[in-house]
């Protein structure tokens, strides 16, 4: 089977002519999300009754370079500041109005995303799964600052995602085919939208041979900045 595709302008192209989509939320909304990277057992089914699956990596940020993986002391030196730690995972954004109401009649139009955080974040996450396992309990993230992606986090009575599962109907199903494609698709680039894997030469090579050293103060590359970052490189 060919690994190419076949496109041309506005038609089949949006791979081509678009950044990979990454969950942002915005402030005054109310987004609800099922996390649907999961192991899976020997039929393929996912098992809701784990966890959900993340990555993470420590990263630098350097203008000019954008985020590359922190591998060692002379990167941290290059960088001028200690490393971040950030997670991801993939979730569903279902469609919703502004206050977190489904919208029924157009469930089919979930999307599928990256959702790329701080370790706070992650840990605040954790303690809302260890009250209500998000295996069964979907997430309603309320945005409060879009720049620095602040949000608070409640749980819902039930998982859209574990419901489709459960369902037998073909239009049930064909949501949930759906959205185990575009998991697996995501999934296969997911480690490369935290951090780029560069050598040293490589980011030196980016900033024109210098040193690097003291380039950004390691005060300035905290998480509010990281946030803002984010939104504007890959």
């Amino acid at each position: 089977m060919s690994d190419f595709m076949e496109f041309g302008f506005g038609d089949n192209d949006e791979k081509v002519t678009t950044k990979a989509r990454k969950y942002k939320g915005e402030a005054g909304n109310t987004d609800r999300l099922s996390f649907v990277w999961w192991d899976t057992d020997d039929d393929g089914k996912p098992m809701l009754d784990s966890s959900p699956k993340f990555t993470g990596a420590k990263r630098h940020y350097v203008p000019g370079v954008g985020y590359f993986l922190s591998k060692g002391p002379e990167y941290t030196k290059i960088a001028g500041g200690p490393a971040k730690l950030q997670v991801a995972t993939i979730v569903a954004v279902w469609p919703t109005d502004r206050e977190g109401n489904i919208d029924k009649k157009r469930l089919s139009k979930v999307q599928i995303v990256p959702w790329i955080f701080s370790a706070d974040k992650y840990e605040t996450l954790k303690r809302r799964h260890n009250q209500f396992h998000v295996g069964s309990h979907d997430i309603m993230a309320t945005c409060t600052d879009s720049n620095f992606q602040k949000m608070d986090f409640s749980p819902c009575t039930e998982s859209l995602y574990a419901t489709l599962l459960a369902n037998d109907k073909d239009s049930a199903q064909k949501i949930v085919a759906k959205i185990q494609d575009e998991v697996a698709e995501v999934a296969g680039s997911l480690q490369g939208m935290i951090a780029r894997d560069l050598s040293l030469d490589q980011i030196r090579e980016k900033l024109g041979g210098g040193s690097g050293a003291a380039l950004v103060d390691g005060a300035v590359a905290g998480e509010e900045v990281d946030a803002i970052l984010d939104d504007l490189v890959e």
